[in-house]
């Protein structure tokens, strides 16, 4: 199943989901996100991702380094990417499965 990245405009938030055949919108703002093709397609994220989920204990440092030298780690030992690429094989190689962002449904104005 392929991921796709959707952006909003507006308040700059991204989502992955790996439909597009509805449209998306906006939890914050509620306005139509759009398909973002340069995370898609090229795989490069906008900004670094410093993955909370993923950080490790100061002990294990060490490890990491060896096994994955081309993942730099945060002053919180958690790991940064710059690549879906490399986010995917990093979870893949560790057994982490990345499930998808689950949204709120909007709720009902009461008049």
């Amino acid at each position: 199943m392929i991921d796709h990245y959707f952006t909003c405009d507006d308040c700059g938030i991204t989502i992955q989901d790996h439909t597009t055949k509805e449209i998306h919108r906006c939890y914050k703002c509620g306005k139509d996100m759009r398909w973002d093709l340069n995370i898609s397609i090229r795989g490069n994220y906008r900004h670094p991702v410093h993955s909370d989920a993923l950080a490790i204990s100061p002990d294990q440092i060490q490890e990491h380094k060896q096994l994955f030298p081309n993942i730099e780690l945060d002053s919180q030992c958690r790991p940064i990417f710059d690549n879906f690429t490399r986010h995917e094989n990093y979870l893949k190689k560790t057994g982490f499965k990345k499930a998808t962002q689950k949204l709120k449904p909007k709720s009902k104005r009461i008049a």
